[in-house]
């Protein structure tokens, strides 16, 4: 039997959750969020078993995948990297050797004549971090 109070979200109809990474990051950053947020849906800790605890590692790995396009996304909004640095728990650095690997990667991703991050995004991010004196080793520390 379920039992929805306050909208909490249905458990897939054979009442599995993703218990790999793989099967959570396929659900989407929305879906995953809401699933997670949604504390009615999980177990009271005395009845969970290690399938619950596992649904939820694997929901919340997935999740952190999406850190370095919102850190992305904040800089090209025009947020100061020691506020994305603060919204990470972390410093500037730590930001970069995050957000710097991501958008390497995303440049090299072309899907239909279109890159993850343009050249024109990928510049102004980097300027800020380097403006703010981190990038990567050998290159200038400001433009």
């Amino acid at each position: 039997m379920t039992i929805k109070i306050n909208n909490s979200i249905d458990v897939a109809a054979n009442g599995a959750k993703p218990v790999t990474f793989e099967a959570a990051d396929d659900l989407g950053a929305f879906e995953l969020a809401s699933r997670w947020a949604d504390r009615l849906s999980w177990p009271m800790p005395l009845t969970r078993s290690a399938s619950d605890d596992l649904a939820e590692l694997a929901c919340m790995s997935a999740l952190v995948r999406w850190r370095p396009i919102q850190l992305h996304r904040a800089v090209l909004a025009g947020a100061e990297l020691e506020a994305v640095a603060a919204a990470l728990g972390g410093s500037v650095d730590e930001a970069f050797r995050l957000w710097h690997p991501w958008a390497v990667q995303q440049r090299a991703s072309v899907i239909s004549d279109k890159p993850g991050v343009t050249a024109e995004e990928f510049e102004t991010v980097a300027r800020a971090f380097a403006v703010a004196g981190v990038c990567v080793p050998g290159e200038e520390s400001a433009p």
